[in-house]
């Protein structure tokens, strides 16, 4: 059943299995399926043998009765495997009791509506709606089949049953939805990172560049001080001994720079370096990932894909993933469509949906938005952004693919 006690196979875990809790819990899904197949057993023993007599037109109770009741309860054992499975085995039972004139026991009407409560909750869709059919089929059956039912008795029933539908309904929309919720946060929390990850790479670059650029200065210092204090040594002392604390100071100066710098880089356990920076060629991963968080999104590629610089294709796709990451945050219920264009000497990306746009504000001064323009200029091309007139947001980007990599 879909109530799973190990998320990262996707398998409930068997008490004692590799894996499972050292602890054992009663509500873990097999301990509890067992549980409502041993409590239905016994319950639909003891009402058969505190009958005393049936109804008139109804088949006596016999060794057959108790064993279709058995057998109504025992699949239960199964729920956590498949609920639906369990609700066509117990729901045929019950349709076989009724069709052979027994008075059958409530235990097997429980275990019926136990079967269909968890094929509704918490089975697959399809599932769900066959289920749905094969109660219906089945409850018809039995209506048609016993003796000595009344329509108010029938109604009350379907009122009754449909009570408890409606609450396994409103659980299975609980549960899509946090599901959902879950993934959202989890590709939220990627981007920031992958956003942390990159703002930390830029950092570097920038603190190699001051280290190249002040400690090749001093360098430069350096030589050209030492150069005119070997030429002035045997006549002009007292130049030598200035051109001497000037390479001091600058020596003095650069190793200062250097330790500054490096004590800013040296982080053993930043791996961002050692991951390759993503691409358009994990375009589609991304759209899976954002279509599990809830927003359909398309995908088309007109022309052929061409080779782009390392930073380009990081550009191009940052773009991808920012602007449907606004959509996720701020569109609603939408769709996305994402398209790629290869034309001569340039890469067009296009991103649009058909939400209610975003929030006043968010065009002009978003981070997203902003961080999407410093992208693109860096790389001499051109963004438009905004809303659509027929509804939703757009983003457009254009960008020069004879762009030498940055």
């Amino acid at each position: 059943m879909a109530v799973q006690s190990d998320n990262s196979t996707g398998r409930a875990t068997a008490p004692g299995a590799p894996g499972a809790p050292s602890r054992f819990r009663l509500l873990d899904p097999v301990p509890l399926s067992i549980l409502l197949a041993l409590i239905l057993t016994v319950a639909g023993l003891v009402s058969l043998l505190a009958r005393h007599g049936t109804p008139a037109g109804s088949r006596p109770d016999d060794a057959m009765l108790t064993a279709l009741t058995v057998a109504s309860a025992v699949p239960l054992a199964f729920l956590w495997w498949s609920p639906f499975a369990c609700l066509a085995v117990t729901g045929t039972l019950l349709v076989v009791q009724s069709a052979a004139g027994y008075q059958y026991a409530a235990a097997s009407v429980w275990a019926v509506v136990i079967a269909s409560f968890a094929t509704v909750a918490f089975d697959s869709t399809r599932r769900a709606l066959a289920g749905g059919f094969v109660f219906t089929a089945g409850f018809i059956a039995v209506i048609l089949t016993t003796n000595g039912l009344r329509w108010q008795e029938a109604i009350a029933t379907w009122v009754s049953i449909s009570l408890i539908w409606a609450v396994a309904v409103a659980l299975r929309l609980y549960r899509n939805s946090a599901e959902r919720a879950e993934r959202r946060a989890a590709l939220f929390s990627a981007d920031r990172e992958a956003r942390a990850r990159e703002a930390v790479e830029q950092e570097r670059i920038r603190l190699a560049r001051e280290l190249h650029d002040s400690v090749g200065h001093a360098l430069n210092v350096m030589v050209l001080h030492a150069g005119a204090a070997q030429r002035v040594i045997g006549t002009k002392p007292e130049l030598a001994r200035e051109a001497l604390a000037s390479i001091e100071t600058a020596s003095r100066q650069a190793l200062g720079d250097i330790e500054r710098i490096l004590g800013i880089l040296r982080n053993p356990e930043e791996e961002s370096g050692l991951n390759a920076a993503p691409g358009l060629a994990q375009l589609d991963e991304l759209c899976a990932r954002v279509r599990e968080a809830g927003l359909p999104v398309a995908l088309t590629v007109e022309g052929a894909p061409q080779p782009l610089p390392t930073s380009l294709d990081l550009t191009a796709f940052r773009i991808v993933q920012e602007a449907l990451t606004n959509t996720l945050k701020h569109a609603g219920k939408t769709q996305a469509r994402v398209s790629l264009r290869y034309a001569a000497g340039e890469l067009g990306i296009d991103v649009l949906d058909d939400g209610r746009g975003v929030t006043p504000g968010v065009t002009g001064g978003g981070r997203g938005l902003l961080g999407m323009r410093e992208r693109v200029v860096a790389f001499r091309g051109e963004l438009t952004a905004g809303p659509r007139a027929e509804g939703g947001f757009a983003v457009h980007a254009r960008l020069p693919l004879e762009t030498e990599g940055r």
